[in-house]
């Protein structure tokens, strides 16, 4: 269904050239050992050594247990089935998704792992692909011209190491952005069941679920409600036809001695530079951004409710909220490709050349410093001021256009 809504009606010449640039990409992308330091450096266990094994293998394999009667939290159990692919660390890689993210991975566990490793990243790929058209779309006045939306979100850092790694972060992005273009064209319902797919990662964008809960009070779209709570409902309850004690053994994982949580991981995130600085490790300075990120939020929400519209507002709630996440990695941030997409539509519709502006200026100086960074620093955490440096890109890129806004007026008075 969601392939459906974000294509849009083409010649045949030109789906043809649409399908040759896919699988071209997707043939680069598969190719990629060439960058082996930069992969290492984006893979979430530290001292992984596996050759051709990535992040991908820990929803294949915890899809394969699934499947096989066996617990798909179980790290022994995971790293057996692990080590028979190729993986090389001595602990495995669990999959912290909650089990609703199963009903997603299960067809790729279905496959072996070198056929479900390829199906996953063409279809990763293909997400992004069809999100950034319809970005492009939305954002670009119907525009389907979207070849420069393309190469923006390819050329985007996060989006190469999602892709590389094959981590399950653009289906976070293919809710977000179902959920904007159903949400625009009043397919409540439909907005809502998108939702379920925005739940994989649901500390990601804490702020979207404040925001979207303060929209459905106010504006009574309470059909967006009931959307979300039975698409959660079918793919919460999916796993547990294939094992009933599936949510009690996701618990227990979190009480097991000797696992490295995700919270112990040094994650590029704020609330981890505190206790850098002070030498502390208190929880309540390590919750301080996350506490700033919801005040920020009631002010916005304050101060656009009465003119709330989600294409305008999402892609600073996107910012901040990874911004000042609680946990997010650097390839997490594929999230924020609608504020991506939204600047380069704004740059075309304006004609305006990107070097004459101030925040397409530094969006590509940050952009290529991360490229250029990953070369030579493998650790995450030297990545914490990613984020708040699009964030401070995308306050400019505002700024640009309330002033050309402005002179526009001038000029037309």
């Amino acid at each position: 269904m969601l392939f459906q809504l974000m294509a849009p009606s083409t010649a045949p010449t030109t789906q043809q050239r649409r399908v040759a640039v896919v699988l071209l990409c997707c043939a680069l992308v598969g190719s990629a050992d060439f960058i082996n330091p930069c992969i290492a450096s984006a893979q979430t266990t530290p001292n992984a050594q596996s050759t051709g094994v990535r992040d991908f293998v820990e929803y294949w394999s915890a899809s394969r247990l699934l499947l096989n009667g066996g617990n798909p939290y179980a790290p022994d159990e995971l790293l057996q089935l692990q080590r028979s692919v190729g993986w090389g660390s001595s602990a495995a890689l669990i999959m912290w998704n909650p089990p609703w993210t199963l009903p997603f991975t299960l067809p790729f566990g279905l496959l072996s792992f070198n056929l479900g490793q390829f199906a996953w990243l063409f279809s990763q790929l293909l997400l992004i692909l069809l999100c950034t058209q319809a970005l492009a779309n939305l954002y670009g006045a119907g525009s389907t011209n979207c070849r420069i939306e393309w190469c923006v979100a390819l050329s985007f850092v996060p989006t190469v190491f999602v892709l590389i790694i094959g981590q399950i972060s653009p289906l976070v992005l293919a809710g977000i952005t179902g959920f904007l273009v159903l949400e625009r064209r009043g397919k409540w319902l439909a907005a809502g069941a998108m939702l379920a797919v925005v739940a994989i990662k649901p500390h990601l964008l804490y702020l979207f679920w404040l925001a979207l809960f303060l929209w459905i009070c106010r504006y009574r779209r309470w059909q967006v409600l009931f959307g979300a709570a039975m698409a959660f409902l079918i793919v919460a309850l999916l796993p547990v036809y294939f094992d009933r004690h599936i949510y009690g053994q996701y618990f227990d994982l979190y009480n097991l001695p000797g696992i490295v949580k995700p919270l112990d991981w040094p994650a590029p995130t704020l609330r981890n530079i505190f206790p850098l600085l002070f030498d502390r490790s208190d929880r309540w300075l390590e919750s301080l951004p996350t506490l700033v990120g919801i005040a920020w939020l009631g002010y916005y929400w304050h101060r656009h409710k009465a003119q709330w519209q989600w294409p305008e507002a999402l892609p600073p709630v996107l910012l901040v909220s990874v911004t000042t996440s609680f946990f997010a990695w650097t390839y997490d941030q594929v999230v924020l490709l609608p504020a991506l997409i939204e600047v380069t539509a704004w740059l075309r519709r304006t004609r305006l050349p990107w070097y004459r502006s101030w925040a397409a200026l530094g969006y590509v100086a940050i952009n290529g410093l991360h490229l250029a960074m990953r070369f030579w620093f493998a650790e995450e955490f030297v990545y914490l001021w990613l984020a708040p440096a699009l964030t401070l890109c995308y306050v400019v890129y505002r700024y640009e256009r309330r002033s050309h806004d402005a002179s526009l007026r001038l000029s037309s008075d």
